[in-house]
C-alpha cells in the first residue's frame, strides 16, 4: 500500500492516554466532587432518601459550561416534576391490572427506544421511555398506592436539590461560554501558526481540532448569547471568527501537507491574533495586509478587520439544521427492529428478577436502556465500558466499607471519602467518549455501597447485587444484539467514508471551500476512524461481509492522503488567468474526471462494493501536461513568453494534478476484484 495508517496503540495506551489531563479537566472534576459532597451533606442533614441517586445525578447533568448546564438543571426539575405527576397517573390508572401496567412498560420502552433512533432527540427520548417504564415496576414492590405516591413525592426532592446546586454553582462560580469559545478560537490560531511555521507535530493538533467541526464553538456561541455574555456586536464578531478560524486552519493543514515553505511572519501574526482572542482585546492597530494575495493571505486579513473596532457584522454561513425527525422515520425497519430488540430484553430482565422476587438486581433492566444502541459495535463498546466502570466503582465502595467504615466517627469523614471517591469518578467520566461512560458507572456503583443509608454502611450486599444486575443485563443485552437483527457499525462507517469522498469530489467541481464543507469532511473523517475503532467490538458473526477495523483504516488513510491536493486545489482564487483556451479545457476535463471516478467510489462505498469492484482511472494527467507545454511553445514560437504568474500557476496546478492523478491510480489499484 502507498498510504498505509499508522499502527493503532494499544488497549493501554489508549487509556493511557484518556486518562492524561488537558485545560479544564481538573477545574471540571473538582466542581463535580464538590457538588457530590454538598449533596451528600444536606441528604444527611436531612434525611433525604436515594442520595445515590442525587449524586449520581450530578453526573448525568453535569456540562462544560454553565450555559448548558443551568438549562440541563432548570429542565430536569420541570422534567422530574411533569414525569411525576404522570407517573402517579399511570399508576392510578393500572394499579389494579397487572397486564395492564406490563402493557404499559412495554409501550413506554418501544416508543422511547423507538424516537431515540429516529429522532434528533436521541438519548433524551430513551431516557423518558425508561422513566416511565421503570415507575410503572414500582408498584410490584410497594403495593400500596398511598405510600408508593409519597415515595414519587421524595424522587421530586431527590432530583431537586442536586439540580438546584447545580444551578446554583454555574451562577456563582461559572465556566463562562464566552472564555471557552475563546479558548477554542485561541486554539485554532495558534495551531495554524504552528502549521505554517513548520512546527513539528502540528498536523496532528490540527486534525484534533478540525475533527471536533464547529458544533461545540457553536453551542458556546448561543449560550454566551443566551446569558448576556455578549454585546451583538461581539456576538457577530464571533461567529465570523468561527467561520474564519476553521477554515484558516483547515487551509493551512492542507498547505503544509503538500510542503508549503514555513512563514514565521505568518507564524508571529496567527500567534498575535491568538493572543488578542484570549485577552478579550481588538487589534486596535491593524497589521498591514500580507503581500501575497492568496485564499490563506486573504483569510489572515479577513481575521485582522474582525478582530479591529472597524468591524461590521455581516451574515455568515449556518450549517443547515437537521429535521426533529429523520427522513425515513416511519420507513426504516431498523428503528421498530431496535425498539423491538430492547423491549425483549427489558421484559426479559424485568420477569427475571420479579419471579425471583429479588428487586434488587433491577439494575439488569436499567443497563437494557443505558447500552442499547444502533449498532452492534456501539452496544458492545457501551456495555463494556459499564462492567468496566461498575468494578471499578464497586472495587472503592467495597474496599472503603472494609478499611475506612469501622474508623469513621462523623459525616466529614463522610465528606471525605464522596469527595475523593467522586473526583477519581469524575476524571474519568470528563474524559472523551472512548471512557467517559465508564465514569459514570464507578460514580454509581460507589454512590450505591457507600450512601445506603444515614450512617455507616458495612453491608456489601447491595454492591455485589447490583454487579450481578448489571452482568446480567449485559448478557441479555449482548446476546439479544449479537443475533436478533444484528447491525454492524460498519455501514456507519462506509456511509462516513464515502461523505468525506463527496466533500472531494464537489470541491473538484468548482465549490468553494466553505465551512461547511470542511467540516463536513474532517468530521466524517473523524467518525469513520471512531467506527473504526468500534468495528473492533463487533464480532465476526455480525460482521459478515461487512468492512473490516483494517480496511477502513486503510481507506481513511488514502482519502485523507487524496484530500491535500484536492482542497488545496479547491482555495485557490485565481483560475489559470490568460492561457489559451485549450488549457483550461484539459483542466476542466482532468479535474471532471477526477470528481467523477471519486463520486463512483463514493457510491461503491456506500453500497457495499469498496473491495469488489473495480474502478479502473483513466483520467491521465497527461493531456494537461500536452496542454501546457504547447502553451509555452505556442508563445515561444510568438516570440514571447507567458507572464511569470501564469507559468507559476501553471506549474503549481501541474504539482497537484499530478500528485492526485498518482494517488488515485493507487487507490484504483488497490481495489481487489472478488
Amino acid at each position: 500500500m502507498l498510504y498505509r495508517p499508522a499502527t493503532r496503540p494499544s488497549l493501554l495506551r489508549t487509556v493511557w492516554d484518556e486518562l492524561q489531563p488537558y485545560p479544564g479537566r481538573l477545574d471540571l472534576s473538582v466542581r463535580m466532587a464538590v457538588l457530590c459532597v454538598l449533596v451528600v451533606v444536606v441528604a444527611m442533614a436531612n434525611k433525604v432518601p436515594e442520595a445515590a441517586l442525587s449524586c449520581y445525578l450530578i453526573f448525568f447533568a453535569s456540562k462544560d459550561n454553565s450555559g448548558s448546564g443551568i438549562i440541563i438543571g432548570l429542565g430536569l426539575i420541570l422534567a422530574a416534576s411533569v414525569g411525576i405527576m404522570l407517573g402517579v397517573l399511570f399508576l392510578m390508572i393500572s394499579a389494579g391490572s397487572p397486564f395492564m401496567r406490563l402493557a404499559f412498560i412495554a409501550a413506554f420502552t418501544f416508543g422511547g427506544m423507538y424516537f431515540s433512533q429516529a429522532t434528533r432527540l436521541g438519548p433524551m427520548a430513551g431516557t423518558v421511555g425508561f422513566v416511565f417504564a421503570f415507575v410503572m415496576t414500582l408498584y410490584d414492590i410497594i403495593p400500596i398506592a398511598e405510600i408508593l405516591t409519597r415515595a414519587l413525592t421524595w424522587m421530586w426532592v431527590v432530583v431537586f436539590f442536586p439540580m438546584f446546586f447545580l444551578v446554583l454553582i454555574n451562577v456563582v462560580a461559572p465556566r463562562s461560554p464566552a472564555r471557552l469559545l475563546r479558548e477554542i478560537l485561541a486554539d485554532r490560531f495558534n495551531a495554524a501558526a504552528d502549521l505554517v511555521a513548520g512546527v513539528e507535530g502540528a498536523e496532528e493538533r490540527a486534525q484534533t481540532l478540525l475533527g471536533e467541526g464547529n458544533e461545540k464553538a457553536s453551542t458556546y456561541q448561543r449560550m454566551a448569547r443566551l446569558l448576556s455574555l455578549a454585546t451583538k456586536t461581539d456576538n457577530a464578531r464571533s461567529g465570523s471568527l468561527i467561520d474564519l478560524s476553521y477554515r484558516m486552519l483547515a487551509l493551512s493543514l492542507v498547505r503544509t501537507q503538500e510542503g508549503m515553505e514555513p512563514q514565521p511572519e505568518l507564524a508571529v501574526r496567527l500567534h498575535g491574533y491568538a493572543g488578542a482572542v484570549s485577552d478579550k482585546r481588538l487589534v486596535e492597530r491593524p497589521v498591514a495586509a500580507l503581500g501575497a494575495r492568496d485564499e490563506l493571505a486573504e483569510l489572515v486579513d479577513e481575521t485582522g478587520t474582525a478582530l479591529s473596532p472597524a468591524y461590521i457584522p455581516t451574515a455568515v454561513e449556518k450549517e443547515p439544521g437537521e429535521p426533529l425527525l429523520a427522513p425515513d422515520a416511519f420507513r426504516n425497519p431498523r428503528y421498530t427492529q431496535f425498539a423491538l430488540k430492547t423491549l425483549l430484553a427489558v421484559m426479559i430482565c424485568y420477569i427475571a428478577y420479579t419471579a425471583l422476587d429479588w428487586f434488587e438486581i433491577h439494575t439488569a433492566m436499567i443497563t437494557c436502556f443505558y447500552v442499547a444502541l444502533g449498532t452492534t459495535g456501539e452496544t458492545m463498546h457501551k456495555l463494556t465500558l459499564r462492567i468496566v466502570g461498575c468494578l471499578i466503582g464497586a472495587a472503592m465502595g467495597v474496599g472503603a466499607i472494609i478499611f475506612l467504615m469501622p474508623h469513621m466517627t462523623d459525616i466529614g469523614h463522610l465528606v471525605l471519602l464522596i469527595g475523593a471517591g467522586s473526583f477519581i469518578a469524575a476524571w474519568i467520566s470528563n474524559g472523551s467518549e472512548r471512557i467517559s461512560y465508564m465514569g459514570w458507572q464507578a460514580a454509581l456503583a460507589f454512590f450505591l455501597c457507600t450512601l445506603g443509608g444515614f450512617g455507616p454502611v458495612f453491608d456489601i450486599g447491595v454492591a455485589t447485587n447490583r454487579i450481578i444486575g448489571i452482568i446480567f443485563g449485559n448478557i441479555v443485552v449482548s446476546v439479544i444484539f449479537s443475533t436478533i437483527w444484528p447491525v454492524s457499525i460498519g455501514g456507519n462507517v462506509r456511509k462516513a467514508l464515502a461523505g468525506a469522498i463527496d466533500v472531494l469530489a464537489s470541491a473538484l467541481r468548482g465549490k468553494p471551500l466553505t465551512t461547511h464543507r470542511a467540516s463536513a469532511f474532517y468530521t466524517s473523517a473523524r467518525e469513520a476512524g471512531r467506527g473504526s475503532e468500534l468495528l473492533e467490538f463487533e464480532s465476526e458473526r455480525v460482521r459478515k461481509s461487512e468492512i473490516t477495523s483494517d480496511e477502513a483504516d486503510i481507506l481513511l488513510s488514502e482519502i485523507k492522503a487524496l484530500s491535500a491536493p484536492v482542497l488545496v486545489l479547491a482555495s485557490e482564487s485565481q483560475s489559470l488567468r490568460g492561457v489559451p483556451r485549450y488549457v483550461k479545457a484539459a483542466t476542466v476535463r482532468f479535474e471532471s474526471a477526477v470528481a467523477q471516478w471519486l463520486d463512483n467510489r463514493a457510491s461503491d462505498i456506500k453500497n457495499g462494493h469498496w473491495a469488489d469492484r473495480a474502478r479502473p482511472w483513466d483520467g491521465s494527467v497527461k493531456n494537461v501536461e500536452v496542454a501546457f507545454a504547447r502553451a509555452q511553445r505556442q508563445a515561444a514560437d510568438q516570440g514571447r513568453r507567458l507572464p511569470a504568474a501564469v507559468r507559476k500557476e501553471m506549474a503549481a496546478r501541474l504539482r497537484l494534478y499530478r500528485q492526485m492523478d498518482a494517488r488515485i491510480a493507487q487507490m484504483a489499484a488497490n481495489v481487489r476484484v472478488a
